[in-house]
């Protein structure tokens, strides 16, 4: 039988998920397969950027890290023959920024009521969440409107909406509950009040483990923050120098286009041609998968299914810009134990939030110094990416300086600027998946396989875009199997 030749276009975690995920299923299936990983940049990765500085500092361009218990990060940690590294404890500790003090968000309800992040009235607001009525009919909502119809404006605005710029950089006036936070839509669903959902869901994590540790809150799963000793990029790195298959980076696509091939035994096969930047042959798959952001991927479909490129090209990626500042010994007395702080807008501060990341993982900093990350720009403050480096450098130290106290000059100051960085799940969005993938159905009925990973549909998070692309890739193999 002649192998079948699958295209996999990206190298994220997605891409590099669906292309391990098919090669597995194809060893289990007794399936002849031949995978292509192409990546248009120089190293696998995407947007997981992790650099050492001198050997002494280890920085972070775009995610921190995952939430362990994911059962396809799992799968790939295992592949790729590394160690996890749990974040340290102070990351249990989280912080909002209100008239310019920190303020510890605490999941004690008595300690929360005293750290002044709600007034009396909001507290009082919030609390009669168990008696607001669940929501009626299926009209899409945003994060900040599901907030202030059940916790109250002062919710919506100072915990709600920095939320939202810590996952997406985003506003939460313009994203989708039910898209961007599903676990929210569902408990008020099945419980009617979010508060009558966490207690159930505590009294059965009671039962079931007699701990609370690993509950999640109303936004999503509970979990362990987790990297690696050489940071997040170190996952992808290793299961593309493990994989057995091909992985071509600095090989951008540039077309794709549908063919009917002779096959071997005389039928004739619709395939795909895929036609790259910087080399004269093309390649010649019988499936393709997409693991690109939208944008990138409605370039691709352009031709082919152009509905399918409109849906995906319309899909928002404002941009983000990463700051990291290391500081001396002498400015950890500044900080608080905790993983960092978010930042609502109103506030003096240009940052959308700061994370302390020499607290959250052992390695980020020399003993005894700091590693501060900051993050600018997002949907909320476009302008901010116009900024010089050293303008976008110089406000960042600036900031730091004025909130936490910090007057000492960093040794460490380096940035990583993203002109289209984190999808957006606007409102729409779901009915935008649907029509996505009525249109993907379309084009396989009339062509050859193609499927869509990374994250631009299902979930940003790290984990997320692993779990997609492990999801494609092994459906895919499978729907072929079952052909043979």
């Amino acid at each position: 039988m002649e192998a079948r030749h699958l295209v996999v276009v990206g190298a994220g975690i997605s891409g590099l998920a669906a292309a391990w995920s098919a090669w597995q299923a194809a060893q289990d299936c007794g399936l002849p397969l031949r995978i292509t990983v192409l990546e248009a940049g120089p190293a696998v990765g995407g947007k997981a950027q992790s650099r050492s500085h001198g050997g002494d500092w280890l920085t972070e361009g775009g995610p921190t890290g995952f939430l362990d218990g994911e059962p396809a990060l799992d799968r790939l940690v295992a592949l790729a023959g590394l160690d996890k590294l749990p974040a340290e404890a102070a990351a249990a500790h989280r912080f909002v920024v209100l008239g310019g003090k920190l303020r510890e968000i605490h999941a004690h309800p008595l300690r929360f009521a005293k750290s002044g992040i709600l007034s009396p009235g909001g507290l009082l607001r919030a609390l009669c969440e168990r008696w607001v009525p669940g929501k009626r009919g299926d009209q899409d909502e945003s994060v900040w409107d599901f907030g202030r119809r059940r916790l109250g404006a002062q919710v919506a605005d100072r915990l709600l909406g920095p939320m939202v710029q810590g996952v997406f950089a985003g506003d939460a006036k313009a994203i989708s509950l039910p898209a961007a936070f599903p676990k929210m839509a569902e408990l008020e669903r099945e419980y009617g009040s979010l508060f009558r959902a966490l207690g159930a869901r505590r009294r059965a994590a009671r039962r079931a483990q007699g701990s609370e540790a690993t509950v999640g809150g109303p936004a999503g799963p509970g979990g362990v923050l987790t990297s690696f000793a050489a940071g997040l990029q170190a996952l992808p790195l290793a299961l593309a120098e493990r994989a057995p298959f091909a992985i071509e980076c600095g090989r951008s696509v540039v077309r794709i286009e549908p063919i009917v091939a002779q096959a071997s035994g005389g039928a004739r096969e619709p395939r795909w041609v895929v036609h790259t930047a910087t080399a004269s042959d093309a390649l010649v798959a019988d499936g393709v998968i997409l693991a690109t952001e939208g944008w990138a991927s409605a370039r691709l479909l352009g031709s082919v299914a152009p509905g399918v490129a409109a849906e995906l090209a319309g899909i928002d990626y404002p941009p983000v810009s990463v700051v990291s500042l290391g500081y001396p010994p002498g400015a950890a007395r500044h900080f608080p134990a905790g993983f960092g702080c978010l930042i609502p807008r109103g506030e003096a501060q240009r940052a959308l939030g700061f994370l302390w990341d020499s607290q959250l993982f052992a390695g980020r900093a020399p003993k005894g110094h700091v590693l501060v990350r900051g993050l600018y720009a997002g949907a909320v403050d476009r302008r901010a990416a116009d900024w010089s480096q050293e303008t976008l450098l110089s406000t960042a130290q600036g900031e730091v300086a004025a909130l936490f106290g910090v007057q000492a000059a960093p040794l460490l100051r380096t940035s990583v600027q993203w002109a289209q960085a984190i999808p957006q799940y606007q409102l729409g969005h779901l009915a935008r998946v649907q029509r996505v993938e009525d249109g993907l159905r379309a084009l396989q009925a009339q062509h050859a396989p193609l499927d869509l990973a990374g994250n631009a549909l299902y979930g940003v998070a790290f984990g997320k875009a692993a779990a997609r692309g492990m999801q494609v890739g092994e459906a895919r193999v499978r729907a072929w199997a079952a052909m043979d």
